[in-house]
């Protein structure tokens, strides 16, 4: 067995959101492999996929809002959100869904789906959870975070994925097909 020595994390830029890093580790000849963590949310994200039943199909309700790295237009993407350590994982994907979707759920209701990983350039973990809304109507209105852009975004049902271009939901919507 390989003994692994010493790994170095060090911080190579900073900013209040994100940390540019650099892991080294001489005993696997890794001089420098440099990655993204998101000091925000502690490098971890929650991720839903809400879905509902109608007689006919199954509908997931999706996200569509200005993701400026993406795009300046609204594209289509899942209910996300960055980790708060006072509320936990769970509660995190409770508030978030509340925030942006305006559905006031319970912990226990939701449907865990795993964790993953989005690029190999990237140490944040996604944390993915589906919720069965069938029934369920909207508590509150979606507030968001009090950002123009979240001002602006929209949460739509939709009946499949193909406009979508988070690969998460993608991940989520094939975990929950997995469980049927």
């Amino acid at each position: 067995m390989l003994k692994v020595s010493k790994v170095e994390h060090n911080t190579l830029f900073s900013t209040d959101w994100v940390e540019l890093k650099q892991v080294v580790c001489p005993a696997r000849n890794v001089k420098g492999y440099d990655y993204l963590h998101e000091s925000r949310c502690n490098g971890k994200i929650v991720v839903l996929l809400p879905f509902r039943r109608t007689k006919s199909k199954t509908e997931y309700l999706l996200r569509k809002e200005v993701t400026p790295c993406w795009s300046m237009q609204q594209v289509i993407s899942s209910i996300t959100g960055g980790y708060e350590k006072s509320k936990g994982i769970k509660g995190t994907a409770v508030m978030e869904l509340e925030e942006e979707a305006g559905y006031e759920v319970k912990e226990k209701d939701l449907i865990p789906l795993g964790t993953c990983r989005g690029t190999k350039s990237s140490d944040t973990t996604y944390h993915l959870f589906g919720i069965d809304l069938t029934g369920i109507d909207k508590t509150t209105g979606a507030e968001g975070d009090g950002s123009e852009l979240e001002k602006q975004a929209t949460c739509e049902w939709m009946s499949n994925l193909n406009k979508c271009e988070d690969p998460m939901a993608y991940v989520a919507y094939t975990r929950l097909r997995e469980m049927e």
